[in-house]
């Protein structure tokens, strides 16, 4: 066998990595678990992608305090993981299928580490930037290279299934970030939690190394998906395919109304949410964590449903307009109600949770309004927009608190009034109602497909 994964001419080790650089060519079910075991360690780094996406909002006040920055600064700090990570969209795909996913995982585990390293090391802002720019370039890779390592590694069958295990699996990645993180704060200091991202990568890159490799020529006789259809694409065909997609105006709106829907995550979940609900309904560090996790639970129920619900209904917009629709009244309420119980207001985080579930489809759309031979490449177009949201609004909100700011200071950093986060967040209605009239404009592609 090839790739040097199989050898039959020499005895098994008894350590991890060489028992399965000689493992001898296995029954189907040897390779099955051998393709969970592998795939899992591709989940694992989508969750430390995840982490590193969300871990600054739960440390915003000690951020701020120890860059001596302003809102705006550390909405720009958080969005520069966008910076890279969006525009990466477009080629990672290229790179994984050129190098491998294994070299892929271990290049960009090590990229983002480092990331992390003088994001947590220096307190200079211009090191921090490119921290979370590193950042965002290595977790670039984790939810494409996670697929991959379905595609080659486990049974056809089990692909869609693996699919909604990586999304799900990310989601309460980012829950466990927010409530351990809170505690670790609380317990053990800011610092301490700054390096835990660290230390957790050295982790995963250990993993990666010693489990995942590249597919063998030859695993079994267990279809997978075949390279035929998952054939790799080149640099040059990848900007050719790019040219036709960008002159398709459908493209353009379903990216913008995807970026629209996932103004929930990339502003609100990823960076505001929980200062927001310390300052504006005075909850506490772990308070605050329980309703964005409640939002976050809310999210991964109505992931598992939407796409299913859409093609029982036989519709990709509908569901896109029923949840922007009333995702519009939930955020309102959320942020110009003046007060409310702590149970309606966890109640109103998970159903604001639920209704951003069927933004999926915003990638359905992309790849059914182009033929079939592009339509990885325009997921991937549709992701490169939708994430440029985040960067675009994460500092915008700052810039607007810093706008609104009138002079408080607490323990020497800017403190913004209830109000002034309120006006800040007002984008997400807006957002939301802006996308609920563009998704009218958008050709229904179910039972149409090119």
């Amino acid at each position: 066998m090839t790739n040097g994964l199989y050898s039959s001419n020499q005895p098994v080790s008894t350590d991890l990595s060489a028992r399965l650089l000689q493992l001898q060519e296995p029954p189907i079910t040897q390779v099955t678990t051998l393709g969970w075991l592998i795939f899992a360690v591709g989940v694992l780094y989508y969750c430390f992608a995840y982490l590193l996406r969300v871990y600054p909002s739960v440390m915003e006040l000690d951020l701020r305090s120890y860059f001596h920055i302003t809102a705006s600064e550390f909405g720009l700090l958080t969005s520069f993981y966008y910076f890279a990570y969006a525009p990466m969209q477009l080629p990672v795909g290229v790179s994984v299928d050129r190098i491998g996913p294994r070299k892929s995982l271990i290049v960009a585990c090590i990229i983002s580490t480092f990331g992390v390293f003088l994001f947590a090391y220096f307190d200079h802002i211009a090191f921090s930037l490119l921290g979370r720019f590193l950042v965002g370039f290595g977790a670039a890779f984790a939810y494409v290279t996670a697929l991959k390592l379905t595609a080659t590694w486990l049974p056809r069958k089990y692909f869609a299934t693996a699919t909604g295990m990586v999304t799900g699996c990310g989601m309460v990645s980012a829950i466990m970030t927010d409530m351990y993180l809170t505690h670790l704060i609380e317990s053990s200091g800011f610092k301490h939690a700054l390096y835990f991202p660290l230390l957790t990568g050295l982790f995963v890159l250990c993993f990666i190394f010693l489990i995942v490799r590249d597919k063998p020529k030859k695993i079994s006789s267990t279809p997978t998906i075949c390279e035929e259809e998952a054939s790799a694409l080149s640099y040059q065909q990848l900007a050719h395919y790019l040219k036709t997609i960008i002159r398709n105006p459908q493209m353009w709106l379903i990216g913008s109304v995807g970026a629209l829907l996932y103004l929930p995550a990339s502003v609100f979940l990823d960076v505001w949410a929980i200062p927001y609900l310390r300052n504006v309904y005075h909850l506490t560090p772990q308070a605050a964590a329980l309703g964005v996790s409640l939002m976050l639970g809310g999210w991964i129920c109505s992931s598992f449903t939407s796409c299913a619900l859409s093609d029982l209904l036989g519709t990709r917009k509908k569901p896109l307009m029923i949840s922007s629709f009333i995702g519009i009244f939930i955020s309102a309420a959320l942020i110009f109600a003046t007060s409310m119980p702590t149970y309606l207001l966890y109640s109103l985080l998970f159903v604001f949770g639920l209704c951003c579930g069927p933004h999926p489809l915003c990638f359905t759309l992309s790849k059914e309004n182009n033929a079939h031979a592009i339509s990885g490449t325009a997921v991937s177009f549709a992701n490169f927009v939708i994430m440029m949201g985040g960067f675009i609004f994460q500092p915008t909100v700052g810039k607007i608190l810093d706008w609104l700011w009138e002079g408080d200071m607490i323990n020497g950093i800017r403190s913004y009034s209830a109000h002034d986060y309120r006006l800040a967040l007002s984008i997400l209605p807006i957002g939301l109602a802006i996308a609920t009239v563009c998704t009218l404009l958008i050709k229904e592609t179910y039972g149409a497909q090119k």
